[in-house]
C-alpha cells in the first residue's frame, strides 16, 4: 500500500527498514564488531575472545550461564571458547564454592594481562564512532540506552 493510500484511509504506513532503530543500531554495533575483530584476528584472537575477557574483568568469578549472557555468546559455543582460553592460560574454571553444580570462571593474570593489552583496540574503534560528538550528546545516547535496555528487561549490569 502506497504511502498516499495509507494516509487516505487513516491507516499508519510501515517503516522503511532504515527508519527502525533496532535495525539501525544492529547495523552499527555489527561493523564495530568486524572492525575490531580484523584488528584481534591479528593477535590470533577473536571477538569472542575480547567480549569473554571485558566480561571477567568487569564480573570476575561468573557462572558459564552468566557468562554467556553478558557475553551474548550461546553457551555451547561458549564451552568450546572457555577450554580453548583455558588450554592459553587466559582463564581458569571451578566448581562454585556456592553451589557445586555450577562452573565458575575466572580471568588468569595471564588473560587480565592480554585484556589491558587490547582495551585500547576497543576504544580506538567506539572513539571512531563517536567522532564529532560533544560529551553531552554522548552522556545522552548513554542514557538513551541503558534507559531502552530497562525497557526491554535488560536493567542493570548483570544478567536479566
Amino acid at each position: 500500500m502506497s504511502v498516499s493510500r495509507a494516509l487516505a484511509h487513516d491507516v499508519e504506513p510501515l517503516p522503511l527498514l532504515d527508519d527502525l532503530l533496532p535495525y539501525l543500531m544492529n547495523r552499527l554495533v555489527s561493523r564495530l564488531n568486524r572492525n575490531l575483530d580484523a584488528k584481534l584476528r591479528r593477535r590470533r584472537l577473536t571477538f569472542e575472545h575480547w567480549r569473554v575477557l571485558a566480561v571477567l574483568t568487569a564480573h570476575d568469578r561468573s557462572t558459564v550461564s552468566v557468562l554467556a549472557e553478558l557475553a551474548v555468546i550461546p553457551q555451547a559455543t561458549l564451552s568450546r571458547l572457555l577450554a580453548r582460553m583455558g588450554e592459553r592460560g587466559l582463564v581458569r574454571r571451578s566448581m562454585s564454592r556456592r553451589d557445586s553444580r555450577l562452573v565458575e570462571v575466572r580471568l588468569t593474570p595471564k588473560g587480565r594481562s592480554l585484556y589491558e593489552e587490547i582495551v585500547p583496540l576497543a576504544v580506538e574503534e567506539y572513539r571512531a564512532a563517536v567522532v564529532g560528538f560533544r560529551p553531552q550528546e554522548i552522556e545522552w545516547l548513554m542514557a538513551a540506552m541503558r534507559r531502552m535496555q530497562d525497557n526491554v528487561g535488560l536493567g542493570g549490569s548483570g544478567p536479566s
